[in-house]
């Protein structure tokens, strides 16, 4: 059990529960933060999504808790990739009142009835105003931590990983952590400066513990051993300077100001000065964000256009083709033809149109990372995820994301079973405002 040293979110609130939220940048270093903590005795979730090739020695994050980020995201018109503040106020009261209810069902069966608790997703650098009450309402007493690893190294591992653009990832790795640090203050908070963290993480970890002001409950020679081989220089795979920081035309002077402030905060994360820094930071952040907000909204929205008439076309060619070769088979093999089952209505019919595929790859109930990783053959065969759904996924019965059942929306509705329609499709386009239920 940890040992607190009587912080007042501990003592002034009567909570015995301490939550450890890793609020962080994608890239950043969180995974290695949050390994190391449950090392020194914070309880992992439950669930943990397996580790893979980007980050071979786990996420430790839950998926329950990931998806239900995206869910909340995708209520606002957003998703993780989103470089502007998010704004709650588009959800609905009653979706949103769904999703409060998720949230704290998902805090409890990650984490059951543990004192000392550590979770983690990226995503929650923006939805702290959604979390933190969630958190109080759980009786749990949070302590923040916020890795900060330079903005320029950040952006080439995001491009290494997604193919997104040093400049854009400079600008996503803006909004966490400026979001992160406004939501923690006045709470017990440590901001980490993840490089250092590499160099010397007792150090480091030590000045985490006195800044929240408990003890590690495994605070062991062999334990800290392990957390030495767990934490090691290879996992900074990419690596900028100082000089490269300030002369790559990627980082604009914004993001290196607030980079120097969050690393001026590492010692003293309430340093007033440092923090008003931070606020004429972020005012000019968000001045900016309203100036160039809808002309990246159209930017976007016509490249989004431009790849789903792409995809539609490319569906139609492949029809073709596969018709055409269907049509020109031997007819010595007729015989053998006739033994197939025949291909449904839906599969002879012309292939689903752009706006079809924007209606699946927009809807709440589509999760294009949970489709690829439930259908590996896909992934392997690097199908766009929301074009397969549409086309074959849903005549398989495969699911498009975890909280929407192809075969169950079916059996629920013969008439779109009958009509041979894809599950989801149908119901936004039709089955929403018919108020037909969507959830398994």
């Amino acid at each position: 059990m940890f040992i607190s040293v009587g912080h007042p979110n501990v003592d002034a609130e009567g909570l015995n529960k301490i939550l450890v939220v890793v609020l962080g940048m994608h890239r950043s270093g969180t995974s290695s933060a949050a390994g190391a903590l449950v090392r020194l005795g914070a309880a992992a979730p439950q669930h943990l999504t397996a580790a893979n090739a980007d980050n071979e020695r786990g996420f430790w994050e839950s998926p329950v808790i990931v998806d239900l980020n995206d869910a909340i995201l995708a209520a606002g018109g957003s998703d993780w990739k989103d470089w502007r503040r998010f704004n709650f106020a588009k959800i609905h009261k009653v979706e949103a009142d769904a999703l409060r209810a998720r949230a704290k069902e998902a805090l409890a069966e990650e984490f059951d009835d543990v004192g000392f608790a550590v979770v983690k997703d990226p995503r929650m650098c923006r939805l702290m105003p959604f979390w933190g009450p969630v958190f109080a309402d759980a009786k749990w007493s949070v302590r923040a931590l916020l890795p900060v690893r330079s903005p320029l190294e950040v952006a080439r591992s995001l491009n290494c990983r997604d193919r997104l653009g040093p400049a854009y990832g400079c600008l996503l790795w803006l909004r966490h952590v400026l979001d992160a640090e406004l939501e923690t203050r006045g709470m017990a908070r440590a901001v980490l400066d993840w490089p250092q963290f590499l160099g010397d993480r007792r150090k480091a970890l030590t000045r985490v513990s006195e800044q929240w002001g408990l003890m590690w409950p495994y605070l062991y020679e062999d334990v800290l051993a392990e957390v030495d081989e767990f934490v090691s220089a290879d996992l900074r795979r990419q690596r900028a300077s100082e000089a490269d920081l300030q002369t790559h035309p990627a980082v604009n002077d914004l993001v290196r100001r607030t980079y120097a402030a969050m690393i001026d905060l590492v010692q003293d994360s309430g340093d007033g000065s440092v923090l008003k820094k931070l606020d004429d930071l972020r005012a000019g952040f968000e001045t900016a964000s309203a100036i160039f907000d809808l002309p990246m909204r159209e930017i976007v929205e016509e490249t989004q256009r431009v790849r789903s008439e792409a995809a539609a076309e490319i569906a139609r060619a492949e029809d073709i083709v596969d018709r055409g070769a269907w049509k020109s088979r031997d007819s010595t093999r007729m015989g053998s033809r006739l033994l197939w089952k025949p291909r449904s209505k839906s599969a002879a019919s012309p292939r689903p149109s752009a706006k079809e595929l924007d209606a699946i790859r927009n809807s709440l109930f589509f999760n294009s990372a949970h489709y690829l990783e439930t259908n590996p053959d896909v992934r392997t065969a690097g199908l766009d995820a929301a074009l397969h759904y549409l086309v074959h996924g849903g005549r398989e019965g495969r699911n498009p994301g975890p909280f929407f059942s192809t075969k169950a929306y079916l059996a629920r509705y013969p008439d779109v079973a009958e009509a041979e329609v894809n599950a989801l499709l149908h119901y936004e386009t039709k089955g929403r405002r018919e108020n037909r239920i969507a959830a398994a």
